[in-house]
């Protein structure tokens, strides 16, 4: 079994964690997953980086001993990531004794000609920990934190790091694959191209960290001490036979997964204290994205955070998880938006793998009582070979799309979206096959045939699925009758390899968010100047085939379904919109007033056979955009396990325009 050492940064704990905290801790864990499915034996490592001038000032600010704030925004922090079902082997605290070992033996390692003391005068921004040169300034100003560094002087221990200019592109040149993605690369190589300055390694004006072995008065500066946290949490500098078993194991570290921000911290600084100390270099660095909020940075300083705290109590961890990893490249900025979140889940998880596993489990409770077993070998027919094909080829995409030593990037969005291909052609499958009617003609054996295939599909995605989303994995699992999911990787990958599923219909896994009375505008919370308004957000339960009965809702007074306009509207023209398969474009006479709606109904309606039928419509929606495509109202219709049917006049004496009542 290969090792696989993986961390991310340890985070400053002067505040709890913002979304794009959130995102890089979400990309490394499903990076994590995904290895331990394939057979790794993976070390997935985070804490915090507690060291910090702007941590002592928030304690001192809070009238807190430093130490015990630290511990206590360990736990803030900890319980922030097991919300989000992130999947570490260890975390480690900067001001924990191991750590302070580790330095310690750290600095004695390093080669004395590497250390100096001298004075030193420069721009210092608190926000980043680090001096700054006047080329990183704009107008006079930080450029991430938007405020002005404060002008220090003080003699410090440097590290003369400008010694290590050559050593770093000679090691560059011979290991391509050491920072990634390239545009990170390139971004170092002519950082250190246009040469290096020698850095500061201890502090004399504030007493909170390690004391600095030559001379006590000072202590090891922020950024020194953060690093060494890889090397301290696999048993570098440890006395126990433990502590120096798993520094055998586990050293160099495979990947270092850090903000684009902090890679010449990683990918300069880091390898020279290492050559210096004469210790293996880690493998890669992966330098990532930002999320940004509305094409803003979110920062404290800049009063723009979102956190997770602002969405997984309401919809969940695989909902922020599914958004993050599903935007973009890892290597790529994304953007967070409220409309997008909300789209995107209910367009991907609540419309798409939901409602496939709702619609699924309720045909086959229906028809066959839920027990469905393996089919008896017989020819597959044209429909039974594409799914299969398509259910095949996504775990070898995936792997394709995550391999960042070959593609220059992770591309959690390409993978997820071959899991999707897949999602989409279980749905095709069934309207294809139609079990609905199977069950008319009395064909038993073939409805037991497409179900079983559908869920046999179901439990591939499952498994695939389970390193980006894994709380709904497991629900899916369980739903399909299954057990021993911890025990699934890679290898359980195949095609109608369970005899049987004894299904059960739960809670949708993903309810849909809906909108509010009218359908017009989502309830979210509302930003106000980028800040969380946590307004109250109501979750509805998803309308899908999966329950013959439909599931209690909020009553309403008469005043509130007044505000509901519904008009009788005909069907002039219908064609399919470019580039989703679901979706119909509707063009309506209401009336006498041409009206253009979009509506979902693509896989159970052919454009021509809604010519001329007048359907129901609310038609005081504000209008939206559905993939780029104004829909100025929405129809009415009913689904359930044998499909959806829009709801039509069964007369043709009443107009267009007509008031529904």
């Amino acid at each position: 079994m290969k090792k696989f050492y993986i961390t991310t940064a340890i985070d400053y704990v002067n505040n709890i964690p913002h979304l794009g905290t959130a995102y890089e801790k979400i990309a490394a864990d499903a990076y994590a997953r995904f290895l331990r499915l394939e057979g790794h034996d993976v070390h997935f490592q985070m804490g915090n980086d507690e060291h910090s001038a702007g941590v002592q000032k928030e304690a001192i600010a809070q009238g807190m001993d430093v130490k015990k704030y630290c511990d206590g925004m360990r736990v803030k922090f900890e319980a922030i990531w097991k919300s989000l079902d992130i999947s570490y082997d260890d975390f480690i605290q900067t001001s924990e004794p191991r750590h302070h070992e580790s330095v310690k033996a750290f600095l004695k390692l390093l080669n004395p000609e590497d250390i100096e003391k001298k004075p030193y005068e420069g721009w210092y921004c608190e926000g980043c920990e680090a001096f700054l040169m006047e080329k990183d300034l704009v107008d006079k100003q930080c450029a991430a934190h938007k405020r002005e560094p404060k002008w220090l002087h003080e003699e410090n221990y440097y590290f003369l790091l400008s010694k290590y200019q050559q050593k770093l592109l000679d090691f560059y040149e011979a290991n391509p694959d050491f920072i990634v993605p390239e545009v990170r690369r390139n971004e170092v190589l002519s950082l250190v191209k246009s040469g290096l300055q020698d850095i500061s390694i201890s502090r004399s004006t504030f007493n909170w960290g390690i004391p600095f072995p030559q001379d006590p008065s000072h202590v090891v500066y922020v950024w020194f001490d953060a690093l060494l946290n890889y090397l301290t949490a696999v048993g570098f500098g440890q006395d126990s036979s433990e502590a120096k078993s798993q520094w055998k194991k586990w050293w160099p570290a495979d990947l270092h997964v850090v903000g684009k921000d902090i890679t010449r911290f990683h990918c300069v600084i880091w390898p020279a204290m290492l050559m210096s100390a004469g210790l293996e270099i880690p493998k890669a660095v992966f330098g990532h994205g930002f999320v940004y909020l509305k094409g803003e940075k979110m920062s404290k300083t800049l009063g723009n955070i979102v956190t997770p705290l602002d969405i997984v109590p309401q919809y969940g961890p695989d909902a922020l998880r599914y958004y993050l990893l599903r935007e973009s490249s890892f290597g790529s900025d994304g953007d967070f938006t409220w409309d997008n979140f909300i789209k995107r889940f209910n367009s991907d998880l609540a419309n798409d793998i939901g409602n496939l596993l709702n619609r699924t489990l309720g045909m086959a409770t229906k028809y066959l009582d839920g027990k469905i077993k393996k089919p008896a070998t017989t020819e597959a027919t044209d429909e039974d070979k594409v799914l299969r094909k398509t259910i095949e080829e996504i775990l070898p995409k995936m792997k394709v799309a995550l391999d960042y030593q070959k593609s220059g990037d992770i591309n959690f969005h390409t993978a997820l979206a071959s899991i999707w291909e897949g999602i989409a052609a279980g749905d095709k499958y069934i309207d294809t096959c139609a079990p609905w009617k199977l069950s008319k003609e009395g064909k038993t054996q073939d409805i037991e045939r497409v179900l079983y295939n559908v869920l046999d599909s179901l439990r591939n995605i499952a498994i695939l699925v389970s390193p980006f989303i894994p709380g709904a994995a497991q629900k899916i699992w369980k739903q399909l009758g299954l057990e021993n999911f911890t025990q699934q990787n890679f290898k359980n990958i195949s095609w109608a390899q369970s005899d049987q599923f004894t299904v059960s219909v739960g809670q949708p896994i993903f309810p849909r968010i809906e909108t509010n009375i009218v359908g017009a505008q989502l309830i979210a919370p509302k930003i106000k100047t980028g800040v969380i308004n946590h307004a109250p957000t109501e979750r509805k339960k998803m309308e899908t085939p999966a329950t013959p009965a439909a599931p209690a809702t909020e009553q309403i007074s008469i005043d509130d379904f007044m505000k509901v306009d519904l008009r009788i509207a005909e069907i002039k023209q219908a064609e399919k919109v470019e580039g989703a398969d679901k979706l119909l474009k509707l063009q309506l006479d209401v009336g006498g007033e041409p009206r253009q709606i979009v509506a979902g109904i693509a896989l159970h309606y052919k454009p021509e056979e809604l010519i001329g039928k007048k359907i129901t419509i609310v038609a005081n929606l504000k209008p939206a955009k559905i993939r780029g495509v104004e829909s100025h109202g929405m129809l009415l219709a009913a689904s359930d396990a044998n499909g959806l049917s829009v709801l039509t006049l069964d007369r043709g004496i009443v107009g267009s325009g007509a008031k529904a009542k």
